[in-house]
This record gives structure tokens, sequence and C-alpha cells, in this order.
């Protein structure tokens, strides 16, 4: 809608009249396409994120494209869902992980990070290095404080996640099919951080972190020891936060 005043007495005259209504016809097309162009981009936004959704709004949309940035990534992943799963209606089980999700997306966007992707009941999410150790920090406030969240429903006993944190180069672009593509990274450093979740899974810790994330944060952490992770060559030492008490320091 387009609205036109004036002060003058007698209002604006009948040539004048004319002219406003042709200009505002003409004003339709550029306002619709505005309108669609903004629909689009908070689409975009929802489903693939703040950053990358304004990229592929931008025509960044070719596969194989992608360039490399150093980014803490961040794995999560619900304990038991199977168990949950199993016990649980389809509706229920819905209501709980957005319940598990929201409370992470608020814990890594509020510290500069972005989810890339749901992956069933985990996500993988980035934190793109531009501050050093400061958002090595970041990424680990944001793991504890959600570590520290337990999302629940009526009845049933609360939820726990799992979060892994590494240090790395990524590709960071388009990959998939001709017809079905994905923008998220690719590279070792999410094989690797993908494997030390599943090490803190088996300690049954709530925070596992690499040995790069460690030198990154640069802040009190304790050894989890060495540990061969599958499909990865040698071993590998882990770290851990200490006690809680100590973590939102």
């Amino acid at each position: 809608m387009a609205t036109y005043v004036t002060d003058r007495p007698g209002g604006f005259t009948a040539p004048e009249i004319e002219e406003l209504t042709g200009i505002s016809q003409r004003l339709a097309i550029p306002a619709d396409m505005f309108a669609q162009r903004a629909v689009a981009e908070n689409v975009l936004k929802a489903y693939i994120g703040q950053t990358t959704g304004p990229r592929v709004l931008a025509g960044q949309i070719r596969r194989g494209t992608g360039e490399e940035i150093y980014a803490i990534l961040w794995s999560s992943d619900l304990r038991g869902f199977t168990q949950l799963y199993d016990r649980l209606s389809g509706d229920r089980i819905i209501i709980m992980l957005n319940a598990v999700f929201d409370a992470q997306a608020i814990a890594i966007e509020s510290h500069g990070g972005e989810i890339l992707k749901f992956i069933g009941d985990g996500l993988l999410a980035i934190f793109p290095i531009t501050e050093g150790a400061e958002k090595g920090q970041a990424a680990k406030r944001a793991a504890v404080r959600h570590a520290l969240t337990e999302a629940m429903l009526a009845g049933e006993p609360p939820v726990r996640m799992v979060v892994a944190l590494h240090c790395g180069t990524v590709v960071y672009g388009n990959i998939g099919a001709a017809a079905r593509r994905d923008f998220t990274v690719i590279g070792p450093a999410v094989n690797l951080v993908s494997r030390v979740e599943a090490v803190a899974k088996a300690l049954d810790l709530p925070i596992a972190v690499s040995e790069a994330f460690a030198r990154a944060y640069g802040g009190p952490l304790r050894s989890l020891g060495r540990h061969e992770l599958r499909g990865l060559g040698g071993s590998h030492e882990l770290f851990a936060p200490e006690p809680p008490a100590a973590l939102l320091v």
C-alpha cells in the first residue's frame, strides 16, 4: 500500500492524483519483488542458517564450489534416544526434540555459532574463528551451558546430551547430487569431531574436546588420555572440562 499526503489547502489536484495513481501502479512490481525476496530470505535462514541462507540466495549454488575456513566444530547427540523412541508417541518425540534443539540453538547462536544441519536427534554446528582463542572459549561456554540444561517432558526423566568440540580447517560450500545439494562443511575435521562424540558417549561424559580445541581454548581442561578414533590414523589425546561447578566462570 502506498499513501500520499499534502498540507496544501484543497489537497491534490486532479492531474496530480492521476500521476500518483500511475506511480502507485508501477510501484506494485518492485514492491512484490521485494516482498518475495524477503520471504525467500526468511525461509532460507530458517532452514539452512543465518549465514548460509543469504549465501544461497545470493547465488552461491554451483555444486563443487566452496571455501576453506578455520572453525570450531560442534557435534552433539541425544543419549538413549532409541529407548525413548520405543516408549513415546511420535508427537511427544517431536515436542522433546524441538525443546532439545531450542536449547542448543540458543547456546550456539548466542555465542556466535551457526547450526548447519540436524541429523536425527543430533546436530552439526560451526563457530568460524576470527578471534583466536576467544572463539574457543565462546564455543566451550556454549557447550557447557547447553550440557547443564535439561529438557524434560511431563512425567519423563531429564534428557541428557553429549557434545563434542574440535578445531580445524573445513571446506564450506555446496556438495551433493545434480538435483539435490547441501551447503555444509566437509573434511577430516568433520569426521574427527564425530569420533570424539562417540568417545564421549562411551565414557558417559557430557562434553569431550579434541587436542586441537584444547590448544585454541587455552583454559583448564583435564586429559582423558589417548584414544584410537575409528577411521583415523594414530591415537588422539582428548580432554574434558573440569567439574561443572567451575565451568561457567
